[in-house]
C-alpha cells in the first residue's frame, strides 16, 4: 500500500494504516511468551458481571498500574490523557475538570466516577472532587473507562460514561511501602502503605500528604493563589470467614486546602477547605458456581467552605474614604447624598438611598458553607442460566442532601431519595454472534427515567470483532442544579449573582449509536479499538442569562438560570492502539476526531437570542505513549499529547499545543528490600495554557522515590 494515497485525517484511514501494520510480520521480531501471549482483558462496570472487551454492549479502555507508572502520572489529569475522546484539563492547578465528549467547563457532571464501587460524584458540586477522593496514585491496581453512556448499567451521572477505579487488593501486596516526591512547583508529596493479614482477615492502611504551590503566579493578574495542602488517610480490609463469603471494608478521610476556580465570582480564584470522609460495606455471596449475590452498602460525607473577604463596599465601587464619610454622614442620607449616588450608578432615589446605608460593609464572596451526604445501598444478582445465556439484575436506593449557608443569603436545606431496579443479560446466539441487552429504571425527584441499551457483537474470526450498539439514557438534575439559589445581597442590593435553578427542570435526554471494531492478533499481546459515534442529546441543562430586576445587582445586569434550554450533537470517531511490540517495548497510541454542532437558547429578553457552542470540544486530539526496558534495571518512557484550539466554557480561548513528557526509572533490589527511583519531566518544551491563560504550564521536572520492606 502507497501511503502517500492514504488520507490520514480520517479516523478509518487511519485505523486502516495501523491494522495493516500491526497484522504484517515484523522483521526481527522477539519471539517471547511474555508479548505473544496475552491476558484476555476482562470488564466488569459495563454490565454487572465479568466480559471480555469483545463481548461487552459498550467501548472500554483500561489503563492498568503499569501504563500509569510509564506514563510519569502526577495526578488524575495526566491518567486521563490516555483515553481517547477525553477532556482532561486543569481548571486551577489542584482543581481537576475530567470528561468523556461534552461541553468541557469548571464543572463537569455527566460522567459517573466510582472507587471500588463507591461512587464520588459529588451532588453538591454536580461533579467529582477528584481531591478527596482519599487514594493514592500508587494505590490503583487498574481503571475501566466506558466510553459511551453507562447510565444503564450505573445510573444519571453516567450519562456520557463512566470511569470505575479499581484499587489494589490488600493481598496483592505486603509489608510496609514508602513514597515520595519533590520537584517544580514547590511539590512534596510523601505516603505510607502498610499491608498484613490476621487470620481470615487481609488489611491495608495507607496515609498521603500533598503540597504544592500551584502554576507560577501571573502579575497581570493580582497573584492569584493556586497552592494545596491535602492530608488523607485510608483503610481496605478483606475478610473470607468461608469459601463462599468475602466481606470488603473501606475507611477513608480527607483534608484538603486547595483553591476554588468560579468565573463569574468577584474573586474568580481563592482558597477553600474540603474535608470529606466515607464508609464502605459490601458483602459477595457465592450461592454456587453460576450464581453470586452482593450486596453494598456506603456513606461519603463532604464539607466544603469557601468564604473571600472583598473589602468594604465604597472601595468595590470606587469611592474614596472621604467620600463615603461625606455620603454617610447623615441618616438617613441626606439628599444632596442620594443625588449623588443616582449620578454615579444610574439607581432611583430609594435605591440609592439603600446603597448609601451599605456603603461601610465588608462584603463576602465565595459559595460559604456547604455540606453534602449520601448514602446508598444496593444488591445484585450474577447469574449464569447456561454456557449461553447469563446476566446480572439488582435494586438500589439512595439517599442524598445538601445545605448551604453563607452571610449574604443563599440559606438552602434539600434532601431527596432516589430507587433504581436495573438488568443485563448475554445471549451467545451463535458461535460468532453475541447479543446484549440491559436497562436501569430510576424513581428521581423529576420521574420515573428509563435509560436502555442493546448491541449485537460478531466475531469475524481471526481476531477481528464488530460491535453494533445504541442507547438511550436519561439524566435526572443533581441536587444542586433543580434547587440551586446563589444570590448574594446585602441591605436587598445584589452584590454576586450566581445562578439559579427554574422550578421545571426536567431531565436530560440521550440518544446514541456507535460502530465499534476491535482487532487482536494472536500473534501480538497488541489491541486495536476503533470507535465511531454519533450522541444526540436533548434538554440538556445550561444556563440562560436574564436581566436583573430589582432588588438590582451593584456590580452585574445579568443572573444566569438552570434550564432545559440546550442541544448538543457529537459525531466522529475514536482509535485506540495498545500493547507490547516487543518483549521489552510497550505502545500506547490513540487519537479522536470530533465535529460538535450545538444550539442554545442564550436570553429570552429582551428579544431571544440564539448560540452554539460548536468551539467548545476540541476537533482533534491524540497521545502517544512509549516505553522502553533497557536492561534488567532502568525502563525509559517517552509521552505525546495534542490538543486542537477550544474555548472552554466558564474559562478562556486555547490555542491547540503538543506537548512532551519523559521518564527515566531505575529499579533496584537490597537484600529483601526493593524499590524504585523515578525522574520524570513533564512538558519538554514551550509552555502552554490549560483551561485558561493564567494557567501556565510550564517545564516541570519531578524525583520520586518507592521503597518496600517486607
Amino acid at each position: 500500500m502507497a501511503l502517500r494515497l492514504l488520507n490520514l485525517r480520517t479516523p478509518v484511514a487511519t485505523a486502516m494504516l495501523i491494522t495493516t501494520v500491526i497484522a504484517a510480520p515484523t522483521a526481527g521480531a522477539v519471539s517471547t511468551e511474555s508479548y505473544l501471549s496475552a491476558e484476555i482483558p476482562q470488564v466488569y462496570a459495563v454490565s454487572g458481571f465479568q466480559q471480555q472487551l469483545e463481548q461487552a454492549p459498550a467501548s472500554v479502555t483500561i489503563i492498568d498500574r503499569h501504563q500509569i507508572e510509564l506514563s510519569g502520572a502526577q495526578n488524575f489529569v495526566d491518567i486521563f490523557r490516555l483515553v481517547p475522546g477525553f477532556q482532561s484539563y486543569h481548571v486551577s492547578h489542584n482543581r481537576y475538570g475530567i470528561s468523556y465528549h461534552g461541553v468541557g467547563h469548571a464543572f463537569p457532571n455527566q460522567m459517573e466516577v466510582r472507587v471500588d464501587g463507591r461512587s464520588v460524584y459529588e451532588t453538591i458540586f454536580s461533579t467529582v472532587n477528584w481531591g478527596t477522593l482519599g487514594i493514592e496514585l500508587a494505590d490503583i491496581d487498574h481503571i475501566e473507562v466506558v466510553r459511551g453512556s453507562n447510565v444503564p448499567m450505573q445510573g444519571s451521572n453516567a450519562f456520557m460514561g463512566s470511569v470505575n477505579i479499581v484499587t489494589r487488593k490488600p493481598l496483592q501486596d505486603s509489608g510496609l511501602s514508602l513514597r515520595g516526591t519533590t520537584g517544580a512547583l514547590g511539590t512534596r508529596n510523601a505516603s505510607l502503605r502498610y499491608n498484613d493479614s490476621l487470620g481470615p482477615l487481609n488489611y491495608r492502611f495507607s496515609l498521603g500528604y500533598q503540597h504544592s504551590d500551584g502554576f507560577p503566579p501571573q502579575p497581570e493578574e493580582g497573584f492569584l493563589d493556586d497552592s494545596r495542602e491535602l492530608f488523607h488517610a485510608n483503610v481496605r480490609a478483606t475478610y473470607t470467614p468461608t469459601l463462599h463469603d468475602t466481606v470488603e471494608f473501606h475507611l477513608g478521610y480527607a483534608d484538603d486546602r486547595a483553591d476554588w476556580y468560579e468565573s463569574s465570582s468577584p474573586v474568580p480564584m481563592s482558597q477553600s477547605e474540603f474535608r470529606s470522609h466515607h464508609q464502605a460495606v459490601s458483602w459477595a455471596h457465592s450461592l454456587d458456581p453460576a450464581n453470586t449475590v452482593t450486596i453494598n452498602l456506603y456513606h461519603n460525607r463532604l464539607r466544603a467552605r469557601n468564604l473571600v473577604s472583598l473589602g468594604p463596599l465604597y472601595s468595590l465601587l470606587g469611592l474614596d474614604r472621604d467620600t463615603t464619610a461625606f455620603l454617610t454622614a447623615e441618616q438617613p442620607p441626606a439628599p444632596a447624598a442620594i443625588s449623588l449616588v443616582t449620578a454615579m450608578t444610574g439607581l432611583d432615589n430609594t435605591y440609592a438611598a439603600t446603597l448609601i446605608g451599605a456603603l461601610d460593609t465588608d462584603l463576602l464572596s465565595g459559595f460559604g458553607n456547604l455540606l453534602s451526604e449520601r448514602y446508598d445501598l444496593e444488591a445484585r444478582h450474577a447469574f449464569t442460566l447456561s454456557p449461553m445465556l447469563r446476566g446480572a439484575w439488582g435494586f438500589g436506593a439512595r439517599r442524598d442532601r445538601f445545605e448551604s449557608a453563607h452571610p449574604f443569603g443563599f440559606n438552602t436545606q434539600v434532601a431527596e431519595s432516589y430507587w433504581r431496579l436495573f438488568g443485563h443479560g448475554e445471549w451467545q446466539a451463535t458461535s460468532w454472534l453475541t447479543l446484549n441487552a440491559g436497562a436501569m429504571v430510576e424513581n428521581t425527584f423529576v420521574g420515573t427515567l428509563i435509560s436502555p441499551r442493546v448491541s449485537a457483537n460478531v466475531a469475524l474470526g481471526g481476531g477481528h470483532f464488530l460491535r453494533l450498539g445504541h442507547a438511550r439514557s436519561r439524566r435526572a438534575p443533581s441536587l444542586v442544579e433543580a434547587n440551586e439559589e446563589s444570590i448574594a445581597s446585602v441591605n436587598g442590593l445584589i452584590f454576586n449573582i450566581l445562578r439559579l435553578s427554574d422550578p421545571d427542570l426536567g431531565e436530560e435526554k440521550l440518544t446514541s449509536t456507535e460502530l465499534a471494531y476491535q482487532f487482536q492478533p494472536a500473534h501480538l499481546a497488541m489491541s486495536l479499538d476503533l470507535r465511531l459515534f454519533d450522541e444526540k442529546v436533548t434538554d440538556v441543562i445550561d444556563d440562560l442569562r436574564e436581566p436583573t430586576l430589582p432588588p438590582v445587582s451593584v456590580f452585574d445586569s445579568y443572573l444566569r438560570r438552570h434550564e432545559n434550554n440546550g442541544y448538543w450533537r457529537f459525531r466522529g470517531g475514536e482509535i485506540q492502539l495498545s500493547g507490547q511490540v516487543t518483549a521489552k517495548t510497550f505502545l500506547r497510541l490513540h487519537y479522536t476526531h470530533t465535529d460538535m454542532n450545538s444550539r442554545m437558547l442564550r436570553q429570552r429578553l429582551p428579544v431571544p437570542e440564539f448560540m452554539d457552542r460548536n468551539d467548545r470540544m476540541a476537533r482533534h486530539s491524540a497521545g502517544l505513549l512509549v516505553g522502553q526496558e533497557l536492561g534488567e534495571a532502568f525502563t525509559l518512557s517517552l509521552a505525546t499529547y495534542h490538543q486542537s484550539r477550544l474555548r472552554w466554557e466558564d474559562g478562556k480561548a486555547i490555542d491547540s499545543f503538543t506537548r512532551v513528557d519523559a521518564q527515566l526509572a531505575w529499579r533496584f533490589t537490597l537484600g529483601r528490600t526493593d524499590g524504585t527511583v523515578r525522574l520524570t519531566a513533564q512538558n519538554l518544551g514551550n509552555s502552554y495554557a490549560e483551561f485558561d491563560p493564567v494557567n501556565q504550564f510550564k517545564t516541570r521536572v519531578f524525583l520520586s522515590a518507592a521503597v518496600n520492606l517486607p
